[in-house]
């Protein structure tokens, strides 16, 4: 008798051991869960150190610049994309990949699918667009089967201010903005019936009725129109 219940005595205190154990781990995780999110929300100002709301998102976006490490992108074309991570290097090479989700004027929510394109080239000492750029399209989500393809874009018109490519097998054009125009810095013509785009007219196709540019099957993103910038906090 005396030997069950010693027996059972250690076996309470095993118990009572492992469960003071487990709950100190447990607490000890949410002490530094805790500890490390403090630290993430104290390395930022809020927006209450700020009069106006603009004024907010500027800091934001130059305190997400900041801790960008590639020094060539973050002075390049593609500085805005770099921001808001759709511009990533790894080696020697750039990645870019655009979730094209909003395929109508009428409303600046998402859609329920998208049609992301991607590309990468390698980056040298400077930023150069190539002539020939391979390019993959996928579109995906809310439609009856997902549609992948790719091609090979050519590179139609270079300035400081725009980048325009051309798909003719696909019928494909790709404007990227070095700043916002209408909000965005990029577009995308799915099979535009638009012969030719170009520096000297896509400006005005832009002013044009959202009825004529739904035609034109122009398709803008979130996560390059959004003004929201605490959307790319790491």
């Amino acid at each position: 008798m005396k030997k069950t219940v010693m027996i059972l005595s250690v076996l309470a205190f095993i118990a009572n051991c492992c469960g003071q154990r487990a709950s100190q781990e447990q607490n000890s995780g949410k002490v530094d869960s805790t500890e490390h999110s403090t630290k993430i929300k104290t390395t930022l100002r809020t927006m209450s150190d700020f009069e106006e709301w603009e004024e907010y998102q500027n800091y934001l976006k130059d305190e997400i610049l900041k801790r960008k490490s590639n020094e060539i992108l973050k002075e390049s074309f593609l500085q805005e994309m770099y921001i808001r991570n759709v511009a990533l290097v790894s080696n020697d090479s750039l990645f870019v990949t655009i979730p094209f989700n909003l395929h109508s004027f009428d409303c600046g929510a998402p859609d329920c699918y998208s049609t992301d394109v991607s590309f990468s080239f390698q980056l040298g000492d400077t930023l150069k667009f190539p002539k020939a750029l391979p390019f993959k399209e996928h579109e995906h989500g809310c439609v009856p089967e997902e549609i992948k393809l790719s091609g090979i874009f050519q590179l139609q018109e270079q300035t400081d201010k725009h980048v325009i490519y051309h798909s003719t097998e696909h019928k494909r054009i790709l404007v990227l903005f070095s700043n916002n125009v209408k909000g965005t810095t990029a577009y995308y013509f799915s099979e535009s019936k638009q012969e030719k785009i170009n520096g000297e007219n896509i400006y005005g196709i832009l002013e044009k009725d959202v009825d004529f540019l739904d035609s034109l099957n122009l398709f803008r993103s979130w996560v390059l129109t959004t003004n929201e910038y605490e959307n790319f906090i790491k």
